[in-house]
This record gives C-alpha cells, sequence and structure tokens, in this order.
C-alpha cells in the first residue's frame, strides 16, 4: 500500500449540493491512492439532531417527529438537486431505512440520556457520507465504509474513547488500497457494538486516527477560511493568518477552545510527526497553514478565543467549611458522569468556581445533583475569552466595557469571563 492520503471535509464544506460537487473537484486532483476522506454531518444537521435528542429527553415525541421530518426534507433537497432528480435506488433505500430507525429510537422511553444521544446524533454522519459516496463513485473509485466498523471505543458515550489497538487493525485492514474510502467523522462503536461519538467537533479527531493508523504522510483538513487565523473572523477584527505552527502551540489553543482544531487532534499526529494542513476548500491551491514539529509560531501573534453560551458555576459549603480536595473530588466525579466540559476552574478557602459549557440538558441535572451538598449559584449568558501570548493593551481593548466576573493569567495565557 502506498503512503495514504487523509482528507478531513467538515459540515460547511458539504451544506448543499454544490458544496458537494466542489469536494469532488478538490479529490480529484489528488490521483493518489488510497484516500480517506472523513466527512461531517451537512451542515449544521448536528444542531438538528440534537433538537431531536432534547425534544426525545423531553418526552415530547410531536417536537422529535417535527424535527425528523426537517432532516428529511433538507437531506431529500440535496439527493435530489445532486442528481438532478434521479436518485439512485439503493441510496433512497438506505436513507429511508435510516429515517424509519430514527423513527423508531424516538419512542424508546428507557434508554440513558448520553447513550441515546449518540444512538441517534450519529445518523448525521452516517446520511452525509452515504449520500456523497454514492455521488464520488459515479466518478472514481468510492468504497463507503462504516467508521462504527472501525473505530473502537469505550462505552463512555458522547466522549468515547479509542481502542487504539484494535482501531489501528481495524483500519489497516479495511481500507480499501485502490480507492477514494469515505468514513465518518465524530462516530464509532463500543465492545458491544452500540454507536459512539468521540464529543463535539470530534471528526478532526478521526481524521487524525486514521491518518495515525496508516501511517500517513499528511492531514488535510478543509475549512472555509483560508487557514488557521489568530482569531475567529467572524467574532474579531483584522485577524492575521499564522502559516506555521508547532504541535505544542496547537496543543494549547485546541485545549482552550480554538474552534479550527478539536482538542484530541494534535497529540496522535504529534506521536508519529504527521503534518496536519488547514487549506481553503474555497481556494483549494493557497497554501493555508502547517502544523509541525517547528520552533515557534509564525507569525508570532495574539491569538484570541472566545467561547460563547457558558455557564459560570460557583459553590461553597453550607456550614462555610473550606473547599477541601474531597469536595473538589466529588464535584469532578459528577461533572466525569455527566459529560460536563470546565473550560475554566478557580477556588478560594471557601468557594470554588467553574465556567462550563451552557449544555441546557445536562447543567440542570448536575445542578440538582449538587444542591443537597452545595450552595450554588448560576451565571448563564457568560461568554469565556481566553487570549494565548498577550499583553495589557490587547487585554484592554478587548474587555472594555464588560462586566468581569472571574479572570486567570499565567505568563502566556489571560482568560476572562464575563457578560456584555
Amino acid at each position: 500500500m502506498s503512503t495514504p492520503t487523509v482528507f478531513k471535509f467538515g459540515g460547511a464544506s458539504v451544506k448543499d449540493a454544490q458544496s458537494i460537487q466542489n469536494v469532488a473537484e478538490i479529490i480529484s486532483k489528488f490521483p493518489n491512492r488510497p484516500m480517506v476522506v472523513v466527512v461531517s454531518a451537512m451542515g449544521k444537521m448536528t444542531n438538528a439532531f440534537e433538537e431531536v435528542v432534547a425534544a426525545w429527553s423531553n418526552n415530547d415525541t410531536a417536537a422529535a417527529e417535527a424535527a425528523l421530518g426537517r432532516i428529511s426534507a433538507f437531506h431529500e433537497g440535496i439527493t435530489n438537486e445532486l442528481f438532478n432528480g434521479n436518485v439512485p435506488e439503493d441510496l433512497s433505500t438506505t436513507l429511508d431505512g435510516w429515517m424509519k430507525d430514527l423513527h423508531e429510537l424516538i419512542g424508546i422511553t428507557d434508554r440513558p440520556y448520553g447513550q441515546q444521544y449518540d444512538h441517534i446524533v450519529h445518523h448525521g454522519e452516517l446520511i452525509s457520507t452515504k449520500i456523497i459516496a454514492t455521488y464520488l463513485s459515479e466518478r472514481m473509485k468510492t468504497v463507503w465504509q462504516d467508521t462504527r466498523t472501525l473505530v473502537s471505543t469505550d462505552d463512555q458515550f458522547r466522549r468515547a474513547t479509542v481502542n487504539w489497538s484494535l482501531t489501528q487493525q481495524n483500519i489497516k485492514t479495511g481500507i480499501d488500497p485502490e480507492a477514494v474510502n469515505l468514513v465518518q467523522g465524530f462516530i464509532g462503536s463500543d465492545p458491544q457494538g452500540r454507536p459512539t461519538t468521540l464529543g463535539r467537533e470530534g471528526s478532526d479527531y478521526t481524521g487524525a486516527v486514521f491518518a495515525f493508523a496508516l501511517g500517513a504522510e499528511s492531514l488535510t483538513i478543509w475549512k472555509d477560511v483560508p487557514g488557521m487565523l489568530n482569531g475567529d473572523p467572524k467574532t474579531f477584527a483584522d485577524t492575521v493568518k499564522i502559516d506555521e505552527l508547532p504541535f505544542d502551540e496547537a496543543i494549547e489553543l485546541a485545549f482552550y477552545g480554538a474552534s479550527i482544531i478539536h482538542p484530541k487532534t494534535i497529540q496522535p499526529l504529534k506521536k508519529k510527526n504527521i503534518p496536519l494542513h488547514i487549506k481553503s476548500f474555497v481556494d483549494p491551491n493557497a497554501q493555508g497553514t502547517t502544523i509541525r514539529d517547528v520552533a515557534a509560531p509564525n507569525p508570532l501573534v495574539p491569538n484570541f478565543i472566545l467561547k460563547r453560551r457558558q455557564a459560570l458555576l460557583e459553590l461553597s459549603t453550607k456550614d462555610l467549611a473550606f473547599i477541601a480536595e474531597h469536595h473538589l473530588s466529588s464535584v469532578y466525579s459528577l461533572f466525569a458522569e455527566f459529560g460536563v466540559v470546565v473550560n475554566l476552574m478557580q477556588n478560594s478557602a471557601t468557594k470554588a468556581a467553574f465556567c462550563i459549557n451552557h449544555d441546557p440538558v445536562i447543567v440542570p441535572k448536575v445542578i440538582s445533583a449538587l444542591d443537597s451538598t452545595f450552595k450554588l449559584t448560576l451565571k448563564t449568558d457568560v461568554e469565556l475569552l481566553t487570549v494565548r501570548h498577550y499583553s495589557e493593551q490587547t487585554i484592554a481593548a478587548h474587555i472594555g466595557g464588560k462586566t468581569i466576573h472571574l479572570e486567570q493569567r499565567t505568563p502566556d495565557t489571560f482568560q476572562v469571563v464575563y457578560e456584555e
């Protein structure tokens, strides 16, 4: 087998029929095989599937059915346009079967939330890759692969951990060396064969898993930006493209929530010194950004990461005793049980504060579980700004006029929780 090419395309790159045609055009420019193409759910479909899960969690079958209807109509519109109204029968049969499965899933009432989430949401990737593989197969040798049979994980639903030895074996024997292999990002299966997900935005990580397992020359993630910028251009003005970035700096940025990189993506690439290219699917010939074994970022500029839809949870003991290690241990155990992501933590003698993702389903359950032990306050609709390689001038320019609830700094990183 020659050195594989591994590409990853996110939801924005396959949001409609024209986008899928563009992806096919990009792939056609790289004739080396085997090629592994990791694809996310189309457009905002993961959000749409999460609406189904939320409705199921609230026992609102009508809302879940309505959400599934919108999902079905969205994909039907794309397939009709992509195939000029002549959708291949085997594709229609497969998609109809999955939609039937989804309608049956929302009738299940006794399944734990995390497990049901993975059962439902992973269909977004199945559907998108099946449509795209069918379209590509009319133009080049293409194999649709079921990632659930390739990526083996534990049973920690919504945040599954990869079983590396088994996954490497599956991938090495499962990939067709003569074809474009279409695989789903974000998903896997546990030892019982139940679908799992690797965490929100986990498709980048899937790309790294395949690149690592196959010893790929590089991993290329195709985005709607010219490369990795020092901030989200939709939020920050005058952003700058970073041409090169060390693995360790990329890990730091991913840890703090840089949306262009999934936090787990870099580690397997660094282990085998596999460069990560971030390129634009709008301008495929542009240079982009390369993350590899270099000494420093080029250029070295402040990096801005803003997390919206955060909640600030503050707790203290009901008897005003000091916050001790056993208190924090119990809180973090509960967070781990519910899959709560802590983005910033700070504690004093009598109080601990946690900036967490404001999941409207999970957070109330966590509050309920903590309420018997701690005195709690919860601020919602706060934001978390992280600045790497900050200066006092950059901080002042971004937090002026805001209500500051919490801030923390190290020599390299400044973080602040605020509301407008």
